[in-house]
C-alpha cells in the first residue's frame, strides 16, 4: 500500500521538496557566486523526485520501473554533464553573469527552475502516487507505452549526442567566436532542445496508460511537455541563445558566414540543409519556428550594435 504523505497524489510533498532543494541551491549559488551547484541542482532534483515517489508508492509495476528509471537517468546525466562542462571550462556560465550577483534576478531564475523541475516530474509523481496505484495498473505494452519509450529513447540520444558534440567542439575550437555547424548541429541549430522536447512528450505518453484512470492526473500531467515547450521556445531556451548568438557573430565580423548557416539550418526541428535552405520564409517562420523574436536584423540594428561595441572598446 502506498504511503500517504500530504494527500494522495504526491504533488504537495514534491512541491515542498523541490522548493527547499532549489532554495538551498539558490543560496549556495548567490553566496559563493559559482554555477557548480546550479548545474547539478536541476537534474539531481528531478532524479530525487522520481526515487522518492517510487519508494513511497510501495508498488513496482513494469511501467513504473521503466518511467522512473528513465527520469532518474535523464536527471543524473543532465546534472553531471552540466557540472563537468563548467569544471572543464574553468569559469562560470556566461549566460548567468548578469543575474548571478543580483539577489532578485537570481531568485526569479531559481523560481523558474523550481517550476520546471516540478512540472516535468508530474507524470511520474502522479503515476507513483496513491491516487493512481490504488487502481489495477494496466499491463505494459499499449501503443502509448511503446510510442512513449521510443520517443524518450530517441529524444534522450539526440540531446545527449548533441551535448557531447558541442562540448568537444568548444574544447577544440581555436576561437570563442567559432560556432558549431557539424554533426547534429548541421541539421538543427538547437538539436539538444529538440531532443529534450521529444523525450518529455515520450514520458507523458509512457505514464498515460496508468494516469488515465484518474482524469485529473492525465490532464495535469500535460504540464510536463507543455512547460518544456514554453520554457525552451519563449523563456530561457531559444530566446537566450538565438538572438544573442546572432549579435555575437555580427560583432565578431562573422555575419556573412553565420547568415549562410542560418539560411540552411533549421532553428529547432532537425531537417536536411539541402531541403531546408530553399524553403519559403513563411514556412520557416511557422512550421520550423523561426519566430521574429529570435532574429537580429543587421540592416536596421547593425549600426546600434556597432555603436555599443565601440563604446565598450573605449571603456576597456
Amino acid at each position: 500500500m502506498a504511503v500517504h504523505v500530504l494527500g494522495d497524489c504526491y504533488l504537495p510533498i514534491t512541491i515542498i521538496i523541490t522548493f527547499v532543494y532549489q532554495l538551498i541551491v539558490f543560496f549556495i549559488t548567490f553566496t559563493l557566486q559559482v554555477d557548480t551547484a546550479t548545474d547539478i541542482g536541476g537534474g539531481s532534483n528531478v532524479a530525487l523526485l522520481a526515487i522518492l515517489t517510487l519508494v513511497l508508492s510501495q508498488t513496482y509495476h513494469t511501467r513504473q520501473i521503466i518511467a522512473t528509471t528513465f527520469q532518474i537517468v535523464w536527471g543524473l546525466r543532465l546534472g553531471l554533464f552540466c557540472l563537468y562542462r563548467t569544471l572543464k571550462a574553468g569559469h562560470n556560465d556566461s549566460r548567468f553573469n548578469e543575474i548571478r550577483q543580483h539577489f532578485l534576478k537570481l531568485f526569479i531564475f531559481f523560481f523558474l527552475q523550481m517550476s520546471w523541475v516540478w512540472s516535468v516530474s508530474v507524470p511520474v509523481s502522479f503515476m507513483n502516487s496513491e491516487k493512481v496505484v490504488e487502481f489495477a495498473d494496466p499491463n505494459f505494452g499499449s501503443v502509448a507505452d511503446i510510442l512513449g519509450v521510443i520517443l524518450f529513447v530517441i529524444g534522450f540520444l539526440i540531446e545527449s549526442i548533441a551535448d557531447i558534440q558541442k562540448l568537444i567542439f568548444r574544447i577544440n575550437r581555436s576561437s570563442s567566436d567559432e560556432f558549431i555547424k557539424t554533426g547534429l548541429w548541421a541539421w538543427s541549430r538547437h538539436p539538444n532542445y529538440f531532443g529534450d522536447i521529444v523525450l518529455w512528450i515520450g514520458m507523458y505518453l509512457l505514464c498515460l496508460q496508468s494516469n488515465i484512470v484518474n482524469t485529473a492526473a492525465a490532464i495535469v500531467s500535460l504540464l510536463c511537455p507543455l512547460v518544456i515547450i514554453v520554457v525552451l521556445l519563449f523563456i530561457s531556451g531559444l530566446p537566450l541563445s538565438e538572438r544573442p548568438t546572432h549579435i555575437k557573430q555580427f560583432k565578431a565580423g562573422n555575419w556573412s558566414e553565420y547568415s549562410k548557416y542560418l539560411s540552411r539550418t533549421s532553428c529547432l526541428i532537425p531537417f536536411p540543409p539541402a531541403l531546408y535552405e530553399p524553403l519559403p520564409q513563411i514556412i520557416k517562420s511557422t512550421l520550423f519556428l523561426e519566430f521574429p523574436i529570435y532574429r537580429f536584423d543587421p540592416e536596421s540594428e547593425g549600426d546600434l550594435v556597432e555603436k555599443d561595441k565601440n563604446v565598450g572598446d573605449k571603456n576597456i
